[in-house]
């Protein structure tokens, strides 16, 4: 039997501890996002650090997905799709759950709010600038972002 010296096994374990062996394209930290790309966590902050006060109610989870404009808007808007980026933009859509999501926005007239207040909020944005192109709420957590790329969870504190 043939063994390797100690030394070799501990250059090899510190290879593999440089090399980030595990994360994937939209680890929290940004660990393996491509260039110019921000981390999931800064994503996340964005979305949840800049909404007004009393905007979620006691959020509880965030999930984001690094995708193309083409794959993740059809998703994040349930099929809709709008032509807010070129296509092939690099972009996180980022979902947010809430025991409610209290957006003040204009409606149509006639508009009846649901009877349960919507615990799902979401948004597209530009994984390079943090342009928001689309947002809504509804409650339909989780949506199926791992259909269109590998899904990061983190905590509503980012």
């Amino acid at each position: 039997m043939n063994k390797r010296p100690g030394w070799t096994w501990m250059i090899l374990f510190a290879l593999l501890l440089l090399c980030g062996c595990g994360q994937g394209p939209g680890s929290a930290s940004g660990g393996s996002v491509p260039p110019g790309v921000m981390p999931a966590a800064q994503a996340c902050r964005l979305v949840v650090g800049k909404a007004d006060s009393g905007f979620f109610t006691d959020p509880e989870q965030v999930h984001l997905v690094l995708t193309s404009y083409a794959k993740g808007e059809p998703v994040e808007a349930q099929g809709d799709i709008s032509s807010g980026m070129a296509p092939q933009t690099l972009v996180w859509v980022v979902e947010v759950h809430a025991k409610a999501i209290n957006w003040n926005h204009s409606v149509p007239p006639g508009y009846k709010p649901p009877a349960q207040p919507d615990t799902d909020y979401s948004v597209v944005m530009n994984a390079r600038t943090g342009y928001v192109s689309d947002a809504g709420e509804c409650r339909c957590w989780p949506l199926p972002l791992s259909t269109v790329g590998t899904v990061v969870s983190l905590p509503a504190t980012c």
